[in-house]
């Protein structure tokens, strides 16, 4: 059956180092490795305490066990542990294809299930503290500039729309020039944010690298926590990264999930000034809806 949509095929992070390391294991670090191993859904939930203790072990030899096997650090295991299970999961429960000859109902289902799974795994991974973090600083910047290219910079886009309604001074951009001048120009109290799920499009690091060196608040959103795009920010907030095929809106999804957490906690954090500025914004662009009383009467 001729192939239209591969999901799945790789994931950026494995348990490989995990599996190379097992046989020189022994005791404690045993333990771990046979748990992540046989429940990476689970273990990718748990926190490094909760980890050490479904394991009988500390903290500390986590964080032992995943040196051994060439991992940076928890959250590397965790990541890694949360793309095995989503890859395991597609594979085991949608299929990887769709084909020619596939139906409406079959399509919409395995859609549903690759977006379904990429919000749960975008979920799974999201640093909810670097989140916090983040939003304190986009509620209180000076100025803040969202940049993404092609099919990223419609997420930048909307992140403006919907931070602009509530008057926090924003910008978008995916052209290069424009991001570059604006980020040599940036100040410590603004704020940068570089959108990529590969994490690997060069004007995208271009532009927060140069903010970065102005000190400004450097954030990446990507799929991938080690790309080149991830080492010029400050905090890194992963996304799922179900597919390989540009296709699919899995990811775009999953970058959405991101950007209204991000929202919502900007406008708690001015939840006085907030919802009068929904209702004047909405005020403004009254005159341009249609009321739905055209033709009747």
């Amino acid at each position: 059956m001729e192939t239209i949509i591969a999901l799945g095929e790789e994931p950026a992070m494995s348990l490989d180092g995990v599996r190379a390391a097992y046989d020189g294991l022994s005791g404690s670090l045993r333990q771990i490795a046979d748990f992540v191993l046989a429940e990476p859904s689970t273990a990718s939930r748990l926190t490094i305490t909760e980890l050490a203790e479904r394991t009988g072990t500390s903290q500390g030899t986590v964080t032992r066990f995943c040196r051994t096997c060439g991992l940076t650090g928890f959250a590397e295991l965790r990541v890694a542990l949360a793309e095995a299970a989503g890859a395991q999961r597609w594979s085991a429960d949608i299929g990887r294809e769709i084909g020619p000859d596939d139906s409406a109902d079959q399509v919409m289902k395995v859609l549903m299930a690759t977006t379904t799974q990429a919000l749960a795994d975008t979920a799974a991974r999201l640093d909810l503290s670097s989140v916090d973090t983040v939003a304190e600083r986009l509620a209180t910047a000076r100025q803040c500039h969202f940049f993404g290219v092609g099919t990223s910079g419609v997420s930048a886009d909307e992140l403006r729309r919907r931070l602009q309604r509530i008057a926090i001074p924003c910008w978008s951009s995916g052209d290069v020039h424009s991001g570059l001048v604006s980020a040599t120009l940036a100040e410590p109290t603004d704020v940068y944010i570089g959108i990529s799920t590969s994490g690997r499009i060069t004007e995208t690091i271009e532009v927060l690298r140069a903010a970065r060196d102005r000190g400004a608040l450097t954030v990446a959103i990507t799929a991938h926590p080690n790309s080149p795009l991830a080492e010029v920010a400050d905090h890194v907030l992963t996304t799922a990264a179900p597919g390989t095929d540009p296709a699919t809106l899995a990811d775009r999804h999953a970058q959405f999930l991101v950007l209204d957490i991000l929202y919502t906690r900007v406008a708690q954090h001015t939840h006085a000034d907030t919802l009068p500025r929904l209702i004047a914004t909405a005020k403004a662009l009254d005159s341009h809806r249609d009321t739905g009383r055209h033709g009747k009467g």
